[in-house]
This record gives structure tokens, C-alpha cells and sequence, in this order.
């Protein structure tokens, strides 16, 4: 159930300003819950994604990638360990993908699945550092990797508290009845300040955190975009492991995550518009969004190698483009 999500609920400067002095909350109803349940659950996701499930315990959580046989990003999930299976929350849009792919690869395992995303209702708090104290507005938020229940504006809640490329933060997780009821006290001013997707996407860019259906998608694999982390490299074998692997060993990274800055309103841009220096493909834009302090559009961008030092010029459908910061890759013997 998609409640109420909107660009600005405020004004655009004031939801700005929350992001960058504290911990703040976004309504991100439209996520998916997937339920996997068997004796095989744990192990047929280990072998399927990124990051080392198979001993992952009960009430604990951990970020994974799939990822195609290519090394191209399907979803990046939030798992969470239960008794007797696995809860996957999935990315917007993405629940009934995430269940198509892990039946595809389901055979002869003790898996089941069971797309919940009508029962549930998903908010997350981002920027929440490692030195804040435990209790953000009557929030108790538990050690990362874990969850804890309680209650919270009235309604029974369950808080993940999470790492993740995407900036690690919390996950709130309530009852599709209570939702309304707990969006209407955050948006009454009670706890934590409301923040829409304009402000949170500004956060993003300023920091290059991937997303998916930006950073993470089709034309991307997860060391170019800056992934890695949700990456695995001594479990062995998963889909897509050997292209990246090969990448990784060899070096082959050729694009990273570069922080753009466009010389007007570029919001006309969409998501895959290609980015050139003089008359050779640099890249492609992955996030754009304006930025009323700069009085301009900022971007994310995966822009080659050759291109992402800072004060590189650009082009993108006739605006020009300045690179303002990247963030390489680093293998594990460069670091």
C-alpha cells in the first residue's frame, strides 16, 4: 500500500536542512515483503546472492545484491532471519521480481514463497550514525544487524536497524492497518523530522549512494557503482560471481560514480541520458534532481575512468556538465 508519498511534504529548504543537522524519516510504502520460508531458505539465497546468508540468525539482518547472470543488479534486499525462513524487503516496484527470480532458481529445495507486501508497510529513518544515542524521539533503535518490537505513536512497530550501500539507517516495519495511523503522527511533527524524495534524493547525491533503479539497475554492475560492499568475496559462488569477480581481479572496472553539476535546470534529463566529452561517450546519468542552493540540477553519474577527475567538462543534451566529485573503486590489495 503506497501511503502518501510525496517529493516535498514541507518546503524543500526546511526538509534540506533536517537532512544534514540529524536523523530524519521518509515514507517508503511502496517497498515490497517477500516471505521465504523452508529448510532450504537460508542456503538457496546464500547461493544466489551476494552476501553470506547461510549462517544468518534468527532476528538478525544483512544487505544482499541479485544480481543476473551478466553481474547486472536485479534488487537489493534487506533480509532479515526468522524462524523456519528468511523476510525479504524488497526494493519500490520489486517484490513480485525478487519472487519470479529466486522460483526460477527454486528446483528441488524446501523453499516457499509469499509475497506480503499488501499485509505491511515500510518507513525508513536515514542518517542515523554510529554516534547517536540509542533513543531518537522515543525510538529505541537496537544494535545494527538486529531488530527489536515495541510501540511507537500508538501502533506496534518493528525496527531493523541496518548497514547498507545505500547509507545505512532503520526500517520500520507495521501493519498495513496501523500505517495510517503512525504516518499521521510523523506528519503531526511527533518524532523524527519528515523528509520527500527531492530532499532525500540531494542527500544521496551529496554523499554517491547508490540506488536502485539509478545507480543500481540493467546497465550496472555493483563494483562500478559503488556496491561493493553488500559484496561477499570469500563465500564462493553466486549468479553473476565469476563477471565480477573477473572485474575485480583484473581490474576491468571502467566506469565509477562521479557527483555532477549541470549549468541550469537539467530535471527534463531523464535516467540513462549519455554524458560526453567532445564526441566520445563518458558515461550516462543515473540520479538528477534540482538543487535550490546551487540554483541548478546536481547529478550522480557512472562516468569512465578517463573522466571523473574533479573540473572535468561534460555534455548532456546540450547542457554542460562539471564533474565535482567520484568515488573509485579500491580492491582489497589497493586499500
Amino acid at each position: 500500500m503506497a501511503l502518501d508519498i510525496r517529493n516535498v511534504y514541507s518546503d524543500l529548504r526546511s526538509e534540506m536542512k533536517a537532512t544534514a543537522t540529524g536523523a530524519f524519516i521518509r515514507n517508503e510504502s511502496d517497498r515490497g515483503v517477500v516471505r521465504m520460508m523452508g529448510g532450504d531458505a537460508r542456503d538457496l539465497l546464500h547461493r544466489l546472492s551476494t552476501a553470506s546468508i547461510a549462517g544468518l540468525a534468527d532476528g538478525r539482518n544483512v544487505e544482499t545484491l541479485l544480481t543476473n547472470e551478466k553481474g547486472r543488479v536485479i534488487d537489493a534486499l534487506l533480509v532479515i532471519g526468522e524462524p523456519g525462513g528468511l523476510l525479504l524487503l524488497t526494493s519500490p516496484g520489486k517484490a513480485e521480481e525478487v519472487r519470479n527470480w529466486m522460483e526460477k532458481y527454486t528446483i528441488m529445495e524446501d523453499c516457499t514463497y509469499d509475497d506480503q507486501s499488501a499485509q505491511y508497510v515500510q518507513f525508513t529513518i536515514d542518517n542515523v550514525s554510529s554516534g547517536d544515542s540509542d533513543s531518537l524521539s522515543g525510538m529505541q533503535l537496537p544494535d545494527s544487524g538486529s531488530g527489536t518490537r515495541q510501540q511507537l505513536h500508538g501502533v506496534d512497530v518493528t525496527i531493523h536497524r541496518y548497514e547498507s550501500v545505500g547509507g545505512g539507517g532503520a526500517r520500520v516495519l507495521c501493519a498495513v492497518e496501523d500505517a495510517t495511523q503512525f504516518w499521521a503522527s510523523c506528519m503531526a511533527g511527533h518524532g523524527l523530522p519528515v523528509v520527500g524524495r527531492h530532499a532525500y534524493t540531494l542527500w544521496r547525491i551529496e554523499r554517491l549512494l547508490p540506488a536502485v533503479g539509478h545507480e543500481l539497475g540493467e546497465r550496472s554492475n555493483p563494483l562500478e557503482a559503488g556496491a561493493d560492499a553488500a559484496i561477499d568475496f570469500r563465500k564462493g559462488c553466486f549468479i553473476g560471481q565469476e563477471v565480477i569477480a573477473r572485474l575485480d581481479s583484473y581490474d576491468k572496472v571502467q566506469r565509477h560514480p562521479c557527483r555532477l553539476r549541470f549549468t541550469a535546470d537539467a530535471t527534463s534529463i531523464g535516467v540513462g541520458a549519455e554524458l560526453f566529452h567532445e564526441k566520445t561517450n563518458a558515461g550516462f546519468v543515473t540520479t538528477i534532481a534540482f538543487d535550490p542552493h546551487a540554483d541548478c540540477s546536481v547529478g550522480i553519474g557512472l562516468v569512465r575512468n578517463a573522466y571523473e577527475d574533479a573540473g572535468t567538462i561534460l555534455t548532456c543534451e546540450g547542457l554542460t556538465v562539471e564533474i565535482l566529485s567520484s568515488r573509485r573503486y579500491k580492491r582489497d590489495n589497493d586499500m
